[in-house]
């Protein structure tokens, strides 16, 4: 059997991601027992609206968040967020809130997804959270680009500063056409190599981002 990782944060409502954003509200369109009688006393169902932002809980951004031209969420191709294979890299070395090209220096990320572990992930919904993130330089973006990644992933607020209005790494990915996903978690229990990441988001036509629920896949390798 294969083992699988998860590597998105639950998503409740009332919960905060990003600052500022509104937060995720549940509307119970029909209940166990309003709905009995619609079916004879036979059988009764739940049906629920969530009404959330795109960038709530773990979620992927396409080309067009950034990029007025950019491929949307339906125009994203499956095989930019499915199947990947991944390479992560462990940033909590790195002495600086800002990640440079030199951690990944080495690494082998044409084809794959990275995934930048920070450990930011281990305060998820408090405060903390939300001020003094670790994130990614233009330098490490540029490199990544020109490397070759086909997804970058990071377990933090924000894979820019948000002191830097311009946003560099979103313009630099986005605008290679490398889909982006935040606040990612658990990446501890992610290997370096070996494991295949699937983070595909709804089909949203005019979509720029949206939750998903990201894993690693690890195939059984035992042929019994």
């Amino acid at each position: 059997m294969p083992r699988f990782v998860e590597v998105s944060h639950l998503i409740e409502a009332g919960m905060t991601t990003y600052p500022g954003l509104p937060v995720p509200v549940v509307q119970v369109e029909m209940d166990y027992e309003s709905s009995r009688p619609k079916y004879g006393e036979l059988a009764e169902f739940y049906i629920a609206s969530l009404h959330l932002c795109g960038n709530t809980g773990t979620y992927v951004d396409s080309p067009r968040h950034r990029c007025r031209a950019g491929a949307d969420l339906a125009a994203l191709e499956l095989e930019s967020v499915a199947h990947i294979p991944v390479t992560k890299v462990d940033a909590r070395v790195v002495v600086e809130r800002g990640i440079g090209p030199e951690l990944f220096a080495g690494a082998d990320v044409r084809g794959r997804a990275v995934l930048v572990q920070t450990d930011w992930s281990r305060h998820w919904r408090t405060d903390a959270y939300m001020t003094g993130h670790p994130f990614l330089t233009a330098a490490a973006c540029e490199f990544l680009v020109a490397a070759g990644a086909r997804f970058v992933g990071i377990d933090s607020l924000n894979i820019d500063s948000l002191e830097d209005l311009a946003r560099p790494a979103h313009t630099i990915l986005l605008g290679a056409g490398i889909p982006v996903c935040e606040h990612m978690t658990n990446l501890e229990n992610v290997q370096e190599e070996g494991g295949y990441l699937h983070a595909a988001p709804i089909a949203w036509v005019g979509g720029a981002t949206f939750p998903v629920r990201a894993y690693v896949v690890y195939p059984d390798r035992d042929p019994a």
